[in-house]
């Protein structure tokens, strides 16, 4: 399989498709180290833009990468570029000695090495693969905020529940249970976490109210009945 000469389309920044990358990673199952290698490499790419009509295989040795990536020990550069390869966002063009390097034959260049290439092909499913990343965190951030509103009114109708209704037992445990969320809302929580808080505190506000609903509506009786 010869190198690819271009890839129709339009070119790709490298360092935006990075960016993209990064944030979409898990569903092209790499790591962070991964792209550090693949940041190293595309570093070896002498234009910004990648795809058009340019040829899109770089060169550098081992050696040259490792470098590059601040002395990373060879083996582990090896690993993560095997990584790159498996998950389809580089290609190996080797040549028949396994060394990497780019002749020109009259008009014709050749080179050996990695090919990029795929990253420009898969540019789109890239994009799409970060825009959907980024829209399950911006639903987390907004299920973590209603939660954090909802423990605080959960907390406030306890303390005023307790003054309207001292009777009640109800409200010392609607105060444990906002204390409680407050404390499981200062860790990392997973979505379903999130939403297992936002039933218990649901209830919890739907009880109060009523209870609420239930008293203010009482007094208002007792006071039709003194006027």
């Amino acid at each position: 399989e010869r190198p690819e000469a271009s890839v129709p389309g339009k070119p790709v920044n490298k360092w935006e498709l990075l960016r993209e990358l990064s944030k979409a990673q898990a569903a092209f199952g790499v790591s962070e180290r991964d792209l550090t290698v693949l940041q190293g490499l595309l570093s070896f790419f002498p234009d910004d833009a990648l795809g058009g009509n340019t040829e899109m295989v770089v060169f550098p040795s081992n050696k040259a990468i490792c470098e590059r990536l601040n002395g990373m020990p060879c083996s582990t550069m090896r690993r993560h570029l095997a990584r790159l390869v498996e998950a389809r966002l580089l290609m190996r063009r080797d040549s028949p000695n396994g060394k990497r390097y780019a002749r020109r034959y009259g008009d014709e260049k050749v080179a050996f090495g990695f090919d990029l290439s795929p990253l420009v092909r898969r540019f789109q499913e890239v994009c799409e693969a970060a825009e959907t990343v980024r829209a399950a965190e911006e639903r987390y951030k907004r299920l973590r905020a209603t939660v954090s509103l909802m423990r605080r009114d959960l907390a406030g109708l306890a303390e005023y529940g307790r003054s309207l209704r001292p009777d009640q037992g109800v409200w010392d445990q609607f105060s444990d249970l906002a204390a409680l969320m407050a404390r499981d809302l200062r860790r990392k929580l997973e979505m379903e976490d999130l939403r297992r808080i936002e039933d218990s505190l649901g209830s919890a506000l739907d009880h109060a109210r009523n209870l609420l609903d239930g008293c203010e509506t009482e007094n208002m009786s007792t006071n039709d009945a003194v006027s």
